[in-house]
C-alpha cells in the first residue's frame, strides 16, 4: 500500500470585511479632494482587478485645465492593531498640456474606522496626510458623455470603450442581438462544481466560490442565449461516487461547453509522478482517505475531454502538497476587485462560442499549498473570475483569448499569495495544460 501525503494545515484567511465595504465589486469610483493651498481635484478611479488600476485626476492650475493619469497597485498592512488598505500611485503622466509644474502621484490610504480615505504624495511623512472630501462608487446613471469628457479626449480608446460600456454609443447597439434566455442552435453550457461546503475548516470559502461560480456561468449562458445545465456535488453529497456519476450521466453535444471546478482539499500520494493533484472527496476529516475517497484531477480532465464537447475547462482550486508541508493560518486578505456588469457581449460570445479544445489548470504546483479566505473564496477561483471579467471588458482593446485568461488567473493567485500581499502565505504557482484554439 502506498503512503498518503496530505497537508495537515487548513488554510483559511480570517474575514477582513472593511476592504470589501469600502471598495465594493464595481469598476469606477469618483474621488474629490483639496490640497493644502486650495487647489481642488476630481479623480476617476478605474479598477480592472486587484493588480491593475489607474486614476485620471482633473484640476485647474496655471490658468489651465489639466488631466493627469496615475497607475495604482494595492498594498495591505496594519498599524497599531488596525488594518489598512493602501493604493500606491506611480508613473504620473499628463494627458493634457503639462505646464510648468509636474505632478507627484497621490497614495490613497483606507483605514477600517474611517469612511473616507486619506491621501499623501509622501507616505513616509504623516504630516502631509489629508482626508478626501468624497469617495463614491459610480453607477450607470452617473456616467454621461459630458462626465467622461472631463477626463478623456474624444479619440482615446478608453473613452470610446466607456461610451460603449455604458450605452452612450448607440451606433454599437446590435438590433439583431439574441435576447437573453432565447436558445440558439444546439449549444448547452454544462457546469459541474464539486465544493466541500460541509468541511469545518474551508467549508465557508468553498460555499462562497460555489455561489460566485454558479451565478457567473448561469449569467453567461443567459447572455449568450444558450441552454444551461448545472451539476452540484456539495454538502452531504460531496463524494467521489457523486462526481463520477455526474460525469457519467452528462452527455454533451459536439458544440457544447463543459466547465468543471473543484473547491476543496487536495494532496499528493507519496509515490505520485503526475503533477496534477488528488482531490480529497471527504466531507469529514474522520473519514478514511483511500482509493474510494480520492479522485485524480487528471482522470476528471480525461473523462470530460472524452465526452466530445467543443470546449472543456477543468479547474482545481486545492493544495498539491504532501503531508509534511505545514503553514500557519494567516489573517491577511487581498482586494477582491473586478468589473461588475460592464462586459462586451461580442467578446463574451467570441470567448465561449468561437473556441474549441480543452484546458486544465490547478492552483498550485507539486509540493505547494493553495490559499483561500472566508470573505472572498479561493485565491485561484477569485483570480479566475477577475481574469474572465477583464478578458471580456470593453476596456481591453485586444481579442478575448483563453490563454491570456488562464495566464492572468495563475499570475493573480500567485500575487495574492505573495509576501507583499499576504505576509503569512507561501506563494502558490499554478500550472495548466492548454489545448484550445479558435474554431476557424
Amino acid at each position: 500500500m502506498r503512503k498518503l501525503c496530505y497537508s495537515k494545515a487548513f488554510f483559511i484567511l480570517a474575514a477582513f470585511c472593511f476592504a470589501a465595504s469600502l471598495l465594493p465589486a464595481q469598476d469606477l469610483f469618483e474621488l474629490k479632494f483639496t490640497d493644502k493651498i486650495g487647489v481642488k481635484y476630481k479623480g476617476l478611479l478605474v479598477i480592472f482587478n486587484d493588480t491593475k488600476m489607474y486614476m485620471r485626476i482633473a484640476y485647474n492650475a496655471e490658468d489651465m485645465y489639466k488631466v493627469v493619469q496615475v497607475d495604482y497597485s494595492s498594498e495591505h498592512g496594519d498599524t497599531d492593531g488596525s488594518e489598512y488598505l493602501a493604493l500606491m500611485g506611480s508613473n504620473p503622466r499628463f494627458i493634457t498640456q503639462a505646464g510648468k509644474y509636474g505632478y507627484n502621484p497621490d497614495h490613497l490610504i483606507f483605514l477600517e474606522d474611517q469612511d473616507l480615505p486619506y491621501l499623501t504624495d509622501d507616505p513616509d511623512d504623516t504630516s502631509k496626510l489629508l482626508q478626501a472630501e468624497s469617495f463614491k462608487t459610480l453607477s450607470k446613471k452617473d456616467i454621461t458623455d459630458a462626465y467622461l469628457r472631463e477626463f478623456y479626449a474624444s479619440e482615446e480608446a478608453d473613452y470610446k470603450a466607456m461610451r460603449k460600456m455604458y450605452g452612450l454609443d448607440l451606433s454599437t447597439v446590435n438590433i439583431k442581438k439574441t435576447p437573453p434566455n432565447t436558445f440558439t442552435g444546439a449549444t448547452t453550457l454544462h457546469l459541474v462544481i464539486a465544493a466541500n461546503t460541509n468541511i469545518g475548516d474551508i467549508g465557508m470559502s468553498c460555499a462562497r466560490d460555489q455561489a460566485s461560480l454558479t451565478a457567473e456561468f448561469k449569467g453567461i449562458a443567459s447572455s449568450l442565449g444558450i441552454a444551461y445545465k448545472q451539476y452540484l456535488i456539495n454538502g452531504d453529497n460531496f463524494t467521489k461516487s457523486a462526481v463520477v456519476n455526474s460525469l457519467s450521466s452528462m452527455v454533451p453535444g459536439v458544440n457544447d461547453i463543459v466547465i468543471f471546478v473543484y473547491r476543496g482539499h487536495g494532496f499528493r500520494w507519496s509515490d505520485q509522478q503526475s503533477a496534477w493533484p488528488q482531490l480529497d472527496m471527504r466531507s469529514s476529516p474522520y473519514t478514511r482517505i483511500d482509493a474510494n475517497t480520492a479522485l485524480d484531477l487528471d482522470f476528471v480532465f480525461k473523462t470530460i475531454k472524452g465526452k466530445g464537447g467543443r470546449l472543456n475547462i477543468v479547474l482545481g482550486d486545492c493544495c498539491n502538497s504532501s503531508i509534511d508541508i505545514t503553514s500557519p493560518i494567516t489573517g491577511s486578505e487581498f482586494l477582491a476587485m473586478q468589473a461588475n456588469n460592464n462586459y462586451n457581449s461580442d467578446k463574451l460570445r467570441d470567448l465561449f462560442m468561437n473556441y474549441k479544445g480543452s484546458l486544465m489548470a490547478t492552483s498550485a504546483s507539486p509540493g505547494e499549498v493553495s490559499w483561500a479566505n472566508n470573505a472572498n473564496g479561493g485565491f485561484f477561483t477569485v483570480s479566475f473570475l477577475q481574469s474572465l471579467r477583464e478578458e471580456i471588458s470593453y476596456m481591453r482593446d485586444d481579442t478575448a483569448d483563453w490563454r491570456d485568461l488562464i495566464t492572468n488567473t495563475v499570475n493573480g493567485a500567485k500575487r495574492k499569495s505573495s509576501k507583499g500581499v499576504c505576509s503569512n502565505c507561501t506563494t502558490q504557482n499554478g500550472i495548466y495544460h492548454y489545448d484550445v484554439a479558435p474554431k476557424n
